[in-house]
């Protein structure tokens, strides 16, 4: 049993076993040996009663915030009216233009579309040909969901896969949008902790932020600024740029809703405005380093800009990205000619509220 989580019942198979043979020896048993009938079946119960101990442990945990995963975390968010985002299919509508044929034909809804030879789309209903020239607006759904689906833009020309011959041109007129991945166990879990464990309504900043959240997976920070008297302001960092406007369309009203925000607010809904930075690091590593330390080098590089990147208002630090470059192996680390935070020295900088850094980090071997 892992000794370094909580548990709430404690036990050891060995300490059991050694207990069931007590009793059964102060029961008149004789003593027992590896491969005698009656040693067999006392470990049989042995594990069954392990078993037992371990269900019970993990049934205690199951119920607790931080160790509850799968349909038991859905039920502790669903009991602190938080339910888990589940995986969504993006959407969107297209023109359909037919030329006369003379004859009448229905297009099953499902029939397949795409622009890209890669994304496919597929009718949300049955669509009715007429056999003369008609135009007909349609709604589409991705076939695959999740986030992938987002971004087809307005004026964009489609096809279905199997050619129809009455159909001259599809033209999307509302950019799909709406698909999002599941929401994992962890982003879940930390969603209850600030969003299913307050009050539902807004007011505060946090419930502000945690409102915003939960309206889309897509949302990878969220920040409210008081703009003035009843003037709400929130500022977001999304995941893909593709269905920003739709995004921005949904936090909007979810925020605006009357049974969320005071009646005295005004909310309006924007991304965050990036800071943008270029980081041309150049390093030297011992002679004798192998291939692990430039691994390690890289992943210093992509967890520091997920850091420096993901947060609103967060200053940019790139002493940070130093320490973290020579704990990772590197002997010398220095920012290169082409560096730069918004133009000017790499620095400590403060950021605005509502700001975030967002740059580009290259890593090379220094020259001897």
């Amino acid at each position: 049993m892992e000794s370094t989580e909580l548990h709430y019942v404690t036990y050891d198979p060995e300490e059991i076993w050694k207990a069931m043979i007590a009793a059964y020896v102060d029961g008149g048993g004789d003593v027992l040996y590896p491969g005698d009938e009656k040693e067999m079946l006392l470990r049989g119960v042995q594990a069954i009663v392990t078993q037992v101990f371990a269900a019970v442990d993990n049934a205690l945990r199951m119920q607790t915030l931080r160790y509850a995963t799968g349909e038991y975390l859905d039920v502790y968010g669903e009991n602190r009216n938080c339910a888990r985002l589940e995986a969504a299919y993006a959407a969107g509508t297209v023109r359909i233009t037919f030329q006369a044929t003379g004859s009448a034909k229905t297009i099953a809804a499902g029939t397949a579309m795409t622009a890209d030879g890669d994304r496919f789309y597929k009718l949300a209903a049955d669509v009715t040909q007429t056999g003369y020239a008609q135009v007909i607006d349609a709604e589409v759904v991705c076939t695959e969901n999740g986030s992938r689906g987002n971004g087809v833009a307005e004026g964009t020309a489609m096809q279905f896969s199997i050619t129809n011959p009455a159909v001259t041109s599809i033209t999307v007129t509302a950019e799909t949008a709406g698909g999002q991945e599941a929401e994992d166990d962890d982003t879940y879990r930390e969603r209850i902790r600030l969003y299913g464990l307050a009050s539902v309504t807004t007011g505060p900043a946090s419930q502000y932020e945690s409102a915003a959240k939960a309206v889309t997976s897509e949302i990878i920070d969220a920040k409210a600024l008081n703009l003035g008297a009843g003037q709400v302001g929130i500022y977001l960092i999304l995941e893909n740029e593709e269905g920003a406007d739709a995004i921005l369309v949904a936090v909007s009203e979810a925020l605006n809703a009357e049974d969320v925000r005071p009646l005295t607010d005004t909310v309006t809904v924007t991304e965050a405005v990036a800071v943008p930075y270029t980081l041309n690091i150049q390093y030297r590593i011992d002679e004798d380093a192998d291939s692990s330390v430039t691994a390690a080098l890289a992943t210093a590089v992509t967890e520091y800009q997920a850091w420096q990147d993901n947060t609103i208002g967060r200053a940019f630090n790139p002493d940070r990205l130093t320490a973290n470059l020579y704990k990772a192996g590197a002997v010398r680390v220095i920012y290169a000619e082409g560096s730069a935070f918004d133009g000017g020295d790499v620095e400590y900088t403060e950021i605005g509220a509502a700001e975030r850094c967002k740059g580009t980090i290259s890593l090379a071997v220094m020259a001897e």
